[in-house]
C-alpha cells in the first residue's frame, strides 16, 4: 500500500521552456551558457548552482567569464528564469487533495533562484502540498545519487516500498527504484492531474 508520494518539481510541477531561456541568453551575447541549457548540459556551471556550491551572486560572474563582461545580475536572472513557465492550478489543486491522503514530499534538483522566485509566486505556502522539500541546492546532492533518496528515506522514516516517486527523467526513477521505490515516469510538462488517479498502484487507497 502507497503511503507517501514524493514530486519531482521541474519538469512535473513546474513548466519548463528551455527554448526561451536559450534565446534570451543568446541574445546577452551569452551563446556558450545558452549551449549549456540547449543541451541539456548540467555539469560545471548549473551544477554548481544546483548544489549550492556557488550563490547566484557567483553565477552570474561565471556567466560574464564566459560570455561578455557587460552584461549585469538583473539581465542573467531573468534569461535564467525564463526557463520556468509557471504551475498550472489543477496541479496545485490535485496535490492539495493527495496531501490529505498520503504523505506528500518534494524532492528536486534546483537552484536558489528558481525555487526562491516559484515559493513567492506559485505556492506562498509548501506546507499545503507538501510535508517537507528536499532540495539540491540546500543538501548539497543531487539526482540521480543515490544518497539524496537515501537522506529522504532517513530523514523523513519513510518505507521505500510504501512509496511512489514521480519524475520525468528515467534515470532519477532508476535510482528510485534501486532503492525499492515504486516511480512513475512522466514526460517533461505532462498534465498527470487525471492519470494518477488511474495508477494501479493507488487504487486499493481510493
Amino acid at each position: 500500500m502507497i503511503k507517501n508520494i514524493v514530486f519531482d518539481f521541474g519538469g512535473v510541477i513546474i513548466g519548463l521552456d528551455k527554448d526561451r531561456s536559450v534565446a534570451a541568453f543568446r541574445r546577452l551575447g551569452a551563446d556558450a551558457v545558452a549551449q549549456y541549457i540547449d543541451d541539456y548540459r548540467s555539469e560545471d556551471l548549473f551544477s554548481d548552482l544546483e548544489l549550492g556550491r556557488i550563490t547566484t551572486t557567483e553565477f552570474c560572474e561565471e556567466v560574464r567569464r564566459k560570455s561578455h563582461p557587460d552584461i549585469d545580475d538583473d539581465s542573467i536572472c531573468r534569461a535564467w528564469m525564463l526557463l520556468l513557465v509557471g504551475i498550472k492550478e489543477q496541479k496545485l489543486k490535485k496535490i492539495a487533495q493527495l496531501r490529505k491522503r498520503y504523505r506528500t514530499l518534494l524532492l528536486s534538483n534546483t537552484n536558489a533562484l528558481h525555487w526562491e522566485h516559484s515559493v513567492k509566486e506559485y505556492f506562498k505556502d509548501t506546507r499545503l502540498y507538501f510535508e517537507k522539500c528536499y532540495l539540491s541546492y540546500e543538501l548539497g546532492i543531487a539526482k540521480p545519487s543515490q544518497e539524496i533518496f537515501s537522506h529522504m528515506i532517513n530523514d523523513s522514516h519513510i518505507t521505500p516500498a510504501e512509496t511512489l516517486f514521480i519524475d520525468d527523467s528515467q534515470t532519477n526513477c532508476h535510482a528510485a527504484e534501486a532503492l525499492g521505490i515504486h516511480t512513475w515516469h512522466v514526460s517533461t510538462n505532462e498534465d498527470w492531474t487525471e492519470t494518477i488517479d488511474k495508477l494501479e498502484i493507488l487504487c486499493p487507497c481510493q
